[in-house]
């Protein structure tokens, strides 16, 4: 082949991987290698004592699932939950200054290497098209979460936003190496169930859509949409959540992401995001 052919056909290729902008997924990939983990596992405000138990038990599950399986560090998971938690493993109490100082620590502990996980599930509303995550005290925005997340220089960061309105953070959050989890569009305002069925998808086989023998984030997330789908139609309701993933950071989030081999961008970092580092 000639050379100009060559330097052509480079050339063109390196404008095709600028334009996609893919960011860095961390383990199993070919970016670049995650050396450490750290979780920030967070709840808000809530009045409805059921709800409320339902997302402490997300909590417990996550952190066991992050100790366990994914063999973070004790130390490497920080949990903020209310005062009138059942969750008796915490760092401290979710309040605004209490996740800003915290997050502030684990910027200064983390490498460029090493990945960050925020999960927050809990109630929030909108305020001028504002999503306000509901908290002891004052509440935040994502403004606020952006503002707090940009002195970590991590390779990989995942944000899950398990609240009413979730879709609207994903133009603020959005970013190279980022994935965005929200678990309802910006204009579904009602409570959401999505970690009911996202965080046991994390570990139980039938989420291995490809039989590989390992979960991706795209196939937990996956098989929790699918259950939230069966629910309603069940129960024949009106679907008031809709989860969503962005992770092409264009700020646009799908809520088809295993779509993404027929033109959607969205999902191609979930589908190679893995828990464990094996």
């Amino acid at each position: 082949m000639p050379s100009a052919i060559i330097i052509t056909v480079v050339l063109m290729l390196a404008d095709i991987l600028s334009a996609a902008d893919l960011p860095v997924v961390g383990p199993n990939d070919t970016g670049t290698k995650i050396t450490g983990t750290y979780v920030m596992l967070v709840t808000g405000l809530n009045k409805d004592p059921e709800e409320r138990q339902a997302k402490d038990k997300a909590i417990l599950r996550l952190r066991k699932f992050f100790l366990s399986e994914a063999n973070v560090p004790a130390d490497h998971i920080t949990v903020l939950v209310d005062k009138e938690s059942f969750v008796v493993q915490r760092s401290g109490e979710s309040t605004a200054e209490s996740i800003r100082s915290q997050l502030g620590e684990l910027a200064r502990r983390m490498k460029a290497s090493d990945r960050f996980i925020f999960y927050y599930v809990g109630q929030a509303n909108v305020v001028k098209d504002d999503l306000r995550l509901n908290l002891p005290g004052d509440d935040i925005t994502e403004q606020d979460l952006q503002a707090w997340f940009k002195d970590m220089q991590t390779a990989s960061m995942l944000i899950v936003l398990d609240c009413p309105a979730a879709g609207l953070a994903a133009a603020v959050l959005k970013g190279r190496g980022r994935v965005i989890v929200c678990g309802s569009r910006g204009d579904q305002r009602y409570s959401t169930r999505f970690s009911d069925y996202f965080v046991p998808a994390l570990s139980e086989q039938t989420s291995d859509a490809n039989g590989d023998g390992r979960i991706s984030l795209l196939e937990a997330f996956t098989a929790a949409s699918k259950r939230i789908d069966d629910l309603y139609r069940e129960q024949d309701l009106m679907k008031t959540e809709t989860p969503l993933i962005e992770d092409d950071g264009d700020g646009v989030p799908s809520q088809e992401p295993w779509d993404y081999e027929k033109g959607e961008h969205d999902g191609f970092v979930a589908s190679r995001f893995f828990f464990s580092a094996t």
